[in-house]
């Protein structure tokens, strides 16, 4: 009777279980990426060897993080599926720059990171599994006392009354470079084949300023030791394989912070709410080092941060472009509303919910193309719940995600006739309804991913499997009822 109940458990819970696909291990390109964001002296200390002036209790000083330390982490990323790191800028920098943002020799790396040598073996560990590594290149602005600004022959190398990004709180009043000086563009670009040579890394994201250094990228783009790397740029017009979206960050930072807000704005930085996706891509942000954790935005509105980050992931994920998870997003890391305050990264604190739904999210863009390449349409959108549609060739996926403080419906007409909706991350199943519509019920404050397929109908020959095991069962308990009760008899 036991083996007969474990086996009914076995095929009742075994179909659950394979509704998410298995991931690809084929390294991602373009915008199949998913990429981690590492502050790397905030993130783990590997060795203690390059520990100077040290202070745990001073946000403004170094915490001890290290390349040793994100070599030693690498497994954790990628199991959580991630096919890129991106590493703040690691080169050397003035004392207090644990940010790495006040360059002070482009051409070295902070000793209070590392060496040279542990840079190239990160990207090496990294390739070994199968990700890639970018690097933070800042160029459009030194430290205060590099050895430039003292260099009389430098001095057209510098802007005069230039316009800082006010939205990096550490470049503020820094001294600004002429991006568009010929001789500046030259270093820049030497020092990007510089880095390619000694550590193989495999792109960068550089951080200008205000100005745009179209000059410079179109350089770039023209050398041959260049081809092939993937390159970022804050600034939206720029020729590089992607560019930041500010104006996502602030949408989805604003509509996810809270239940019950309406989905109705999340595309209002286009025109077209049916997007192609073309060969250019955006970098999408939950979290930066900018502006407050997204965590601490939920909990000063009284919301639990784990339901809000699971919503705002699943909508950072499906949407076009690629998506950008900043360190200790899997915990949740609160930076308590302090931007001077990045708290150092917690590995024993994971979540284990937003784990998941990291690692699911993850392996979808993987498995089904439609997420990475699809044109994107929304479908449905009313009273907090909203869906969109991502078609690729002849896949379909459909996202709902119901931000309303109760349960929602949505009735959905124009697809296909019968087909059915998978759900990956809840396992539900919708089936066509005899009007034509297929209606998603969703929950308060969840969100599921469906595939469109074909429908199976019902599966006669499990039902009758599991019947026959249920009715196996019942008898087996009817006969040792049975024997019991004679026994009992019979003693009386």
């Amino acid at each position: 009777m036991k083996r007969l109940f474990m086996t009914l458990i076995l095929f009742l819970v075994l179909p659950t279980a394979m509704t998410v696909h298995a991931e690809n291990d084929t390294p991602q390109e373009g915008q199949d990426q998913s990429i981690y964001y590492i502050m790397v002296d905030r993130f783990m200390n590997g060795t203690t060897e390059n520990d100077y002036e040290t202070n745990l209790e001073n946000p403004k000083a170094y915490h001890g993080g290290d390349i040793d330390g994100v070599i030693k982490q690498l497994d954790h990323i990628k199991e959580l599926g991630f096919t890129t790191i991106e590493l703040s800028p690691i080169m050397k920098n003035e004392a207090g720059g644990f940010h790495g943002f006040w360059t002070e020799d482009y051409r070295s790396v902070e000793e209070h990171f590392g060496t040279m040598e542990e840079a190239r073996s990160l990207v090496e560990e990294a390739h070994a599994r199968d990700m890639k590594v970018i690097f933070d290149m800042v160029i459009g602005y030194t430290s205060e006392n590099h050895s430039w600004t003292e260099d009389g022959d430098k001095d057209e190398w510098y802007q005069s009354n230039a316009n800082q990004d006010e939205r990096i709180r550490w470049t503020r009043g820094l001294p600004a470079l002429d991006l568009e000086n010929s001789e500046v563009q030259q270093y820049f670009a030497e020092t990007v084949n510089f880095w390619v040579e000694e550590t193989g890394v495999d792109g960068f994201r550089f951080h200008h300023g205000s100005k745009n250094p179209e000059d410079f990228l179109n350089q770039l783009d023209q050398q041959e030791d260049t081809q092939g790397l993937f390159l970022i740029s804050e600034g939206p017009e720029s020729i590089v394989d992607a560019t930041v979206d500010q104006l996502f960050f602030n949408e989805v930072r604003s509509t996810f912070k809270t239940a019950g807000g309406s989905l109705e704005e999340l595309h209002k930085n286009s025109n077209d709410k049916n997007l192609t996706i073309s060969e250019k891509s955006t970098i999408k942000e939950l979290n930066n080092f900018k502006d407050v954790r997204f965590t601490h935005l939920a909990v000063k509105e009284g919301q639990n941060p784990i339901t809000r980050l699971k919503l705002a992931l699943t909508y950072l994920y499906t949407s076009p472009g690629i998506p950008v998870v900043y360190y200790g997003t899997e915990v949740p890391l609160d930076d308590g509303g302090n931007l001077e305050e990045n708290p150092m990264m917690n590995f024993k604190a994971n979540d284990e919910q937003l784990k998941q739904r990291i690692e699911k999210l993850n392996s979808m863009r993987k498995e089904f193309p439609a997420m990475t390449k699809g044109n994107f349409e929304e479908v449905y959108n009313q009273d907090g719940m909203a869906v969109f549609k991502r078609t690729h060739e002849d896949q379909t996926m459909l996202v709902a995600i119901n931000n309303a403080e109760e349960t929602k419906t949505a009735s959905l007409k124009g697809l296909e006739q019968n087909q059915q909706l998978r759900g990956l991350l809840h396992d539900g199943l919708v089936r066509q309804h005899e009007d034509g519509s297929y209606r998603i019920g969703m929950e308060r404050e969840t969100a599921d991913v469906f595939v469109v397929e074909e429908d199976q109908g019902y599966n006669w020959l499990f039902i009758g499997f599991v019947g026959g095991v249920l009715g196996l069962f019942i008898i087996a308990v009817t006969i040792l009822s049975l024997k019991s009760r004679k026994a009992a008899s019979e003693e009386g």
